[in-house]
C-alpha cells in the first residue's frame, strides 16, 4: 500500500514459491546485494537444526531472514 508499517506477519503457510519470488526481487531491484543473493534460490535460506539434530526447512523463517538481511544492508549502505 506504499505506506511504512510497525508490524508485518508472515503467514506460517509460506511456500518455497513464495522465498525465491521474494529473493529474486530482491536481487534484481537492488544490484548492490547481488554478491548476496541467488536468482535461483539459496538452498541454505530457512534452514535450522531441530532438537534432536535433524535439518529442518522453515519458509517462514527463510523469508523472515531475507527481510531482515535485506533491510539491514541497504541501512548500512545508506550510511557508508
Amino acid at each position: 500500500m506504499g505506506k511504512p508499517v510497525d508490524v508485518l506477519e508472515i503467514d506460517s503457510h509460506a511456500t518455497v514459491e513464495q522465498v525465491r519470488e521474494l529473493e529474486r526481487l530482491i536481487c534484481t531491484e537492488t544490484p548492490f546485494l547481488q554478491s548476496f543473493c541467488s536468482l535461483n534460490g539459496n538452498p541454505g535460506i530457512g534452514k535450522v537444526s531441530g532438537t534432536t539434530g535433524e535439518d529442518l526447512q522453515s519458509y517462514p523463517l527463510a523469508l523472515t531472514q531475507l527481510l531482515i538481511a535485506y533491510h539491514m544492508l541497504k541501512a548500512a549502505r545508506i550510511h557508508q
